[in-house]
């Protein structure tokens, strides 16, 4: 995705759009393991995108975008608690461990 904006001379120019963070994001602590929480979207873009990061730098993002940041937030803070903080920072139900 390209925008168009003009330059100080009248040009119209393409350049890439700007990557907008959340207030919304931060780090938490739950059950002791700690989460960083990012939210954000492309300038111009609708939804925003949810990615938790683990403590080993796991990133973990979610398929789909959210109509509002705080949506995304309270999302992530669900489903760390709904799945246990320990399961989720490993992986929960969606890592298949390969025979050794």
């Amino acid at each position: 995705m390209l925008l168009d904006y003009r330059s100080s001379k009248g040009t119209i120019m393409e350049r890439e759009p700007n990557l907008i963070s959340s207030g919304a994001s931060r780090r938490i602590v739950e059950d002791g393991v700690p989460f960083k929480i990012d939210i954000y979207k492309l300038e111009g873009g609708d939804g925003w995108t949810l990615d938790v990061v683990t403590e080993d730098g796991t990133s973990i993002v979610w398929d789909y975008l959210f109509d509002d940041d705080q949506a995304a937030f309270e999302e992530a803070v669900t489903t760390i608690r709904n799945e246990g903080a320990v399961a989720f920072a490993n992986g929960g139900s969606n890592v298949v461990p390969f025979r050794k």
